[in-house]
């Protein structure tokens, strides 16, 4: 991590598995699948499922 930058884009990718691990509990208490979080919100399954992945 000492290139410039490393701890932001760290910090960033950690923030971003821990916010998708919060909506896939919340999504499965809710009983809901990826599918029908996904028409609830207007996106496409693949985009929840990738936001659950903590994927940019």
């Amino acid at each position: 991590m000492s290139r410039p930058g490393a701890g932001a884009a760290y910090e960033a990718a950690r923030i971003r598995f821990e916010l998708g691990v919060a909506v896939r509990l919340r999504r499965e208490q809710s009983r809901l699948s990826q599918t029908e979080l996904a028409e609830r919100i207007g996106l496409e399954r693949p985009a929840v499922a990738g936001f659950e992945a903590g994927k940019p």
